[in-house]
């Protein structure tokens, strides 16, 4: 539960109320800085005017809106009503329209827009203090009016009122005025407001332009909140000044994007493949990795013996045989995924690493360990950081490909077809090979998220010409498919199974609806692959842009990626966060990231789980172990 401190400040409304001049609010944090712009009023509307503004309300339709956090919308034009009526369905109810000019007489402010926001609390999350990966805030207004004065002149304004139930507002300022700044002005810029029902809550000046919000639940909320906005912002200008308050974060695509590029140069000068690896039960063997890399030639013969190859053996902490571990590191498993071993399983690393450097030094031509070098780390550094360290002193080519030890190509994939695809089209950050669990992302966001923002993650799918590849080696019923690694008949079963339920998912029905969209027609012989973008940064087998990696996603102040974890555990939410803010298109294109579909119903890549790994030595020994055990008799 919160503790409430009341500040007291100017009330806009109290003396044409007839009430005293002074108001409070109520906020979380008691050193919280009233910003400049910020008016409260405590009781606006009456229980009658509420009553009428829910029941008119109700009789209208919602819309969903948002991500993160999903809420239903209605939206109205409030400016020219009465001189260009629209469609009686557009118009706003009339109790709205008294809203307004109760807001004008009381105020002097006169909106010209208003909406409805329906926020359930099972959608809502309580704050506390403000912390970047799970507070979404944004910016009332995504871009500053065209003059400095009319920032300081308070003509654009919000003004918010809660129905039915009281609401909390949770509120930051940033550094800089940037939606995916993490870095606030100071700990006392940050806190939760109390909006009781049918309370006023205006934002001007510095606390409308230079502040973000999100409404959240109130403590006290049992059911829906209705909240009412009524505001006048800037409208919107042109494309461009949408993303100028933020163009320090991430790719924003430019005009230069289309100047076409000369023919990419052989695969080998612009890839890099890094591998990384950490301590696991079956070494000393390096048969995992061995395993792992074999199936690199399903990516061609180009890729697995032409590109250069960096295995990143991450250090690890040492277990003292005395030390106190906590439950969780009781188990070795678990252990070693964090780093930390024993005596007997250090020396075994240690010679996993020695016959691997054997093993690159003494490779014949065209053979997996061509071309490739081990790079030590001294400590435990973790996959996202071991990672960094590769991009920062091992990699100089214009993109990587990330790969980790137990993760392997499934079947035929057309690597070469993606490298030329990113080489001639920049705004392709980052391409993720399908595996199990993503091959059906389309229909996985159509549930999370409703068929409105499917359509708008369907505009975003890149289909560029250099995926247009022969359909014989891609694509349904084609080579790729015929040479899918089925390691047992179960697996057979699984994937054949998973094939048919790709056919009848939305995701090959929306592939089928866009060819017949198309004007031209189809060219015989070839196969449209295509990108589909997505809001999850998969660790699975990807190619990236090399920069991007390394400066972006890595880059020190915007904490993308923690110490010791995986890269995907917090981009993730960074990258859903950043859509939220600033829309589909725009947020995405930051990140530029995206899943290859060649349509045929089948994944690329595959799990090999390092952790649980057994040799086939190690297998051997086992099952005869077991047929001792049931051979022998019972005394």
């Amino acid at each position: 539960m919160h503790e409430w401190h009341a500040l007291s400040l100017t009330s806009p409304v109290a003396k044409d109320l007839g009430q005293a001049d002074q108001s409070t609010i109520s906020v979380s944090n008691p050193e919280f800085p009233l910003p400049q712009g910020l008016s409260f009023h405590r009781c606006f509307v009456d229980q009658v005017t509420q009553q009428v503004l829910v029941k008119d309300i109700q009789t209208r339709e919602f819309v969903w809106e948002g991500f993160d956090q999903r809420r239903r919308v209605q939206r109205y034009h409030l400016s020219d009503v009465e001189t260009n009526p629209h469609d009686l369905d557009e118009l706003p109810p009339e109790s709205l329209l008294r809203l307004r000019d109760f807001l004008e007489s009381a105020t002097g402010l006169r909106p010209t827009h208003a909406a409805v926001e329906e926020f359930s609390i099972r959608k809502m999350k309580r704050s506390g203090e403000y912390a970047s990966n799970h507070t979404v805030t944004t910016f009332e207004s995504v871009q500053l009016p065209a003059l400095d004065v009319d920032q300081d002149s308070g003509s654009y304004f919000v003004a918010q009122i809660p129905l039915l139930q009281s609401a909390v507002q949770h509120v930051n300022k940033p550094r800089r005025r940037q939606a995916n700044c993490w870095e606030l002005e100071s700990n006392r810029h940050s806190t939760d407001i109390d909006m009781p029902a049918r309370s006023l809550l205006i934002k001007r000046k510095d606390f409308l332009w230079n502040w973000r919000s999100q409404m959240m639940a109130s403590e006290t909320t049992t059911d829906l909140v209705l909240v009412v906005k009524l505001y006048t912002l800037p409208e919107s200008r042109n494309e461009a000044s949408h993303i100028a308050d933020d163009d320090l974060f991430g790719y924003i695509p430019s005009p230069q994007d289309r100047i076409p590029k000369p023919p990419m140069p052989s695969l080998e000068e612009v890839l890099t493949i890094v591998i990384t690896t950490s301590p696991i039960k079956s070494h000393p063997s390096t048969e995992l990795l061995e395993r792992t890399m074999e199936t690199f030639v399903r990516a061609g013969t180009d890729f697995a013996y032409r590109c250069r190859k960096v295995i990143v053996c991450d250090g690890y902490r040492q277990d003292a045989a005395d030390a106190k571990v906590t439950k969780k590191h009781t188990n070795p498993k678990q252990a070693m995924r964090n780093g930390i071993v024993n005596q007997n399983q250090a020396e075994n690393y240690q010679a996993f690493k020695n016959a691997l450097k054997e093993k690159c030094a003494a490779a014949p031509v065209d053979t997996v360990f061509q071309n490739c070098t081990v790079e030590e780390l001294d400590s435990r550094h973790g996959y996202g950081f071991a990672l960094r360290h590769a991009l920062r002193e091992c990699v100089t080519t214009p993109f990587v490909c990330v790969i980790q030890h137990d993760r392997t190509f499934m079947r035929p994939t057309p690597m070469t077809h993606v490298l030329n695809a990113m080489w001639h089209h920049p705004r392709i950050k980052y391409v993720g090979m399908s595996m199990r669990s993503n091959l059906l992302y389309r229909d996985i966001f159509l549930g999370k998220y409703g068929r409105a923002y499917l359509d708008e993650l369907n505009a975003c799918i890149e289909r560029p010409p250099e995926l247009l590849v022969d359909a014989a080696e891609y694509g349904p019923n084609s080579r790729s498919t015929e040479l899918m690694d089925f390691a047992t008949d179960k697996l057979r079963d699984n994937i054949l199974a998973l094939t048919e339920t790709y056919r009848a998912s939305a995701q090959a029905i929306l592939e089928v609806e866009h060819r017949q969209t198309l004007t031209s027609l189809p060219t015989p012989g070839k196969h449209q692959m295509s990108l589909t973008p997505t809001l999850f940064w998969y660790d699975n087998i990807h190619v990236v842009d090399t920069a991007h990696y390394r400066d972006f996603i890595f880059h020190e102040p915007y904490q993308m990626v923690a110490r010791g974890g995986f890269v995907e555990d917090k981009l993730s939410p960074v990258l859903k966060r950043t859509v939220e803010r600033l829309g589909m298109r725009q947020g995405h294109a930051r990140f530029g990231c995206y899943l290859l579909d060649d349509h045929a119903g089948m994944f690329f890549t595959g799990h090999l789980d390092g952790g649980s790994y057994m040799t086939a030595a190690a297998k051997e020994t086992f099952v005869l172990a077991q047929t001792d055990k049931e051979e022998k008799p019972e005394l």
